[in-house]
């Protein structure tokens, strides 16, 4: 029994005729007047569309002629190198992109003059872009849309003069703050910048706090009760002020002053010794 129905002569697959009749083919009515109203619909949609995107204004992060930019974020601890840019920018130019957007909690001296000189060494133009130490809290801060966690910032505006050979003196001039909501730059004058540091011996690695001014808050006013007239009025205005005291060279030859605006970005820039005006 086993045997004959595995010898069992086996059924020809059935074969069925095709009839064109049941294919699934779509035959437009050209008097029909639902889809003459829908395809009209359709129209004025379309025109509504290319008419939106015709007034819609061009994103800032978006390049010449709709091309790719590209966005290089620094370390969350530490700030952006000028090795870290300096890839940054040759990956952009090899790639193509439009515009290079550098984003970092601070940036190093060298690499922050590399991203202002980026279009003129390779035709890419480049942009810092401050991240705020908000971020770094996670949920422990309200995220709001006037948060501004992102913004484009200057650096300060510094004079270096000569107090009597060897010492120097620096003068804070004003600082350079971008609203991103207004899109317009207002500039601070000296003594209404939060706060100022000074080191008068930068080594180019680490920035080490000299001298240090708060002259548009009140920083030093809990001190200043505590000490009950130990000091001199005038100790305390130079603290609130924009001029430092005087200081000797150092070895390395340079300065560093740090910036700091009303959203708490620290804005550093460096000097040479050999810049100084009389």
């Amino acid at each position: 029994m086993g045997t004959q129905a595995q010898f069992r002569k086996k059924k020809p697959p059935a074969k069925y005729r095709y009839d064109s009749s049941l294919a699934p083919a779509l035959d437009w009515d050209a008097q029909n007047p639902a889809r003459e109203q829908g395809e009209a619909r359709i129209a004025q949609l379309q025109a509504e569309i290319a008419a939106v995107r015709a007034l819609k204004p061009p994103s800032p992060l978006a390049g010449e002629g709709g091309k790719a930019v590209a966005f290089v974020f620094g370390p969350e601890n530490g700030a952006l190198s000028d090795k870290l840019v300096y890839e940054g920018v040759r990956e952009t130019h090899a790639k193509g992109y439009a515009h290079l957007y550098v984003i970092g909690f601070a940036i190093q001296p060298n690499a922050r003059k590399l991203v202002e000189e980026c279009e003129a060494a390779v035709g890419v133009p480049a942009t810092y872009v401050q991240a705020t130490p908000d971020l770094v809290m996670g949920d422990l801060l309200k995220n709001m849309r006037s948060s501004q966690i992102f913004s484009v910032c200057g650096l300060p505006e510094v004079a270096l003069r000569k107090d009597g050979a060897p010492r120097y003196q620096v003068e804070l001039l004003g600082l350079d703050v971008f609203d991103p909501v207004t899109m317009e730059t207002t500039p601070l004058q000296g003594d209404d910048v939060p706060a100022w540091l000074l080191d008068t011996d930068y080594n180019n690695l680490a920035f080490h706090v000299c001298q240090e001014f708060f002259p548009r808050t009140s920083a030093w006013a809990s001190l200043k009760r505590a000490l009950r007239g130990a000091y001199e009025e005038s100790v305390w205005d130079h603290l609130s002020g924009t001029v430092s005291a005087p200081f000797e060279a150092g070895k390395h030859g340079q300065i560093a002053v740090k910036g700091i605006d009303g959203r708490g970005n620290e804005l550093l820039m460096v000097k040479q010794l050999e810049e100084v005006t009389t």
